[in-house]
């Protein structure tokens, strides 16, 4: 348990983390590395959706509104204890 990570809900369904510059997505009741750039790509709103070179492929409100910054006693509730 870190209170120093900054967690993360994701579509009102996933909780992810950021710590100690590592990003993590919880699923299956413990802590992967998001190895798929779900965390990264809503902070900077990265639509893949989007073509190769459109200025809309970064800094997407849409995507970006896809996350919210959420409290460490937040994140336990929903991590069932293990934030």
């Amino acid at each position: 348990m870190n209170k120093n990570a900054e967690y993360y809900l994701i579509w009102d369904c996933l909780v992810g983390k950021q710590e100690e510059g590592r990003y993590y997505i919880f699923r299956d009741d413990t802590w992967e590395h998001d190895t798929g750039s779900i965390i990264m790509d809503r902070l900077v709103g990265y639509d893949a959706s989007e073509p190769p070179g459109s200025p809309y492929g970064m800094g997407s409100g849409s995507i970006m509104f896809e996350m919210d910054e959420i409290s460490y006693e937040r994140a336990m509730e929903l991590t069932g204890g293990l934030a």
